[in-house]
């Protein structure tokens, strides 16, 4: 609230608004400070989900193109099993 002072003092009052306006501004950058910091540290994290997210990625494909393999050989040896069953019985 405004001093009895202040609201007698035109010359007070100017100089009490321009401390106030100071410590606005003070703060005011401040606060700009600390979101840019808190932007930064938001952006790495970021950055470590996707590098995570590419890693799992990258690990599914290897996973599938293995099953894909076991799948193909456990065929590959059914059928032969299957034409040297079909070639011995005609044998």
């Amino acid at each position: 609230m405004a001093s009895q002072t202040e609201k007698s003092s035109l010359e007070t009052h100017v100089d009490l608004c321009a401390e106030r306006y100071a410590r606005l501004e003070e703060k005011y950058d401040e606060l700009k400070e600390t979101f840019k910091e808190d932007r930064l540290i938001i952006h790495e994290r970021i950055d470590k989900v996707k590098s995570s997210i590419d890693d799992m990625k990258e690990w599914l494909m290897e996973q599938q193109t293995k099953q894909n393999r076991i799948i193909l050989t456990s065929a590959v040896a059914i059928i032969l099993t299957l034409i040297s069953v079909i070639a011995g019985h005609f044998l």
